[in-house]
């Protein structure tokens, strides 16, 4: 069982890849794939200011229709800049119950003001793979109600969704069978194409990637299921082993019935006593 009197922020939190406020989106797209991380902390010198997200870019790209590129666009006027933070002995509950309370996915952690590390979604869903085992079942945390679409719908229409229900994927169904997924991740290899001389593409009131790529463009095929029925804890485990976000729940014919996130299994932790 978890001691959460134990286990601190600094135990399970990551060394922070970093840019710096007059770095470009760009730079934070190509740091993001390269390391296949979801977000870099803007930092000066030793103090976190700011973080960028995958979400933030995806978000950028349906709503602004820039006329710069995300090379000209500095990461001071993306970044989030409402930074949470924690201290390094900071118990993990605590920092699961804080990002829940707060609705965001990960925590600065600091030694005396000082930037420490970052604890994210997914350090926390580490730890519970690990060590809460049999304490829930899927059925008890994951949603039912899932926004989904077809192979044949439009990028648009995804970044749409994405953006009116604040999620960071949506399930690509035929038949109420699950065939893929697409996450903000997935977006980000055509991000550059936005802006500039892309606009030649333009389609009605619709340009650039919104106007061609379709959701069988992008998505990943043949996604990892679990059903409601399984404990929790392997939920999690499959999502640390498969580097994912969430699951797309299926019942005993493989029929879509819902779907279970980090963010589900940080909730989890943050419930238990």
């Amino acid at each position: 069982m978890l001691n959460y009197g134990k286990i601190t922020a600094a135990d399970v939190c990551k060394a922070p890849i970093k840019l710096e406020p007059q770095n470009t989106l760009l730079d934070a797209r190509n740091l993001m794939m390269r390391y296949n991380i979801s977000r870099v902390v803007i930092a000066t010198g030793d103090k976190a200011v700011g973080i960028i997200t995958e979400k933030d870019i995806a978000r950028f790209i349906y709503n602004e229709a820039p006329e710069r590129r995300p090379s000209e666009i500095k990461l001071e006027e993306a970044m989030s800049k409402n930074l949470l933070t924690v201290i390094k002995q900071t118990d993990l509950q605590s920092c699961a119950k804080l990002m829940v309370d707060a609705g965001i996915s990960s925590l600065i952690v600091n030694d005396d003001s000082m930037l420490f590390g970052i604890l994210t979604k997914t350090d926390l869903v580490d730890a519970y793979a690990r060590f809460c085992v049999g304490r829930n079942m899927v059925s008890q945390y994951m949603t039912s109600k899932v926004v989904s679409v077809s192979p044949d719908d439009l990028v648009h229409t995804i970044l749409r969704q994405m953006s009116d229900h604040d999620i960071s994927r949506v399930v690509v169904a035929r038949d109420d069978r699950p065939v893929g997924m697409i996450t903000c991740r997935d977006l980000l290899p055509i991000s550059s194409l936005v802006g500039g001389d892309f606009e030649k593409y333009k389609q009605s009131k619709l340009s650039g990637i919104k106007a061609i790529f379709l959701a069988r463009d992008v998505m990943r095929y043949d996604p990892i299921t679990i059903r409601s029925d399984f404990d929790l804890a392997e939920a999690a485990r499959l999502m640390i082993r498969n580097g994912i976000s969430g699951l797309p729940v299926v019942d005993v014919t493989g029929k879509l019935v819902g779907i279970v996130t980090k963010t589900d299994i940080v909730r989890a932790l943050s419930d238990m006593s």
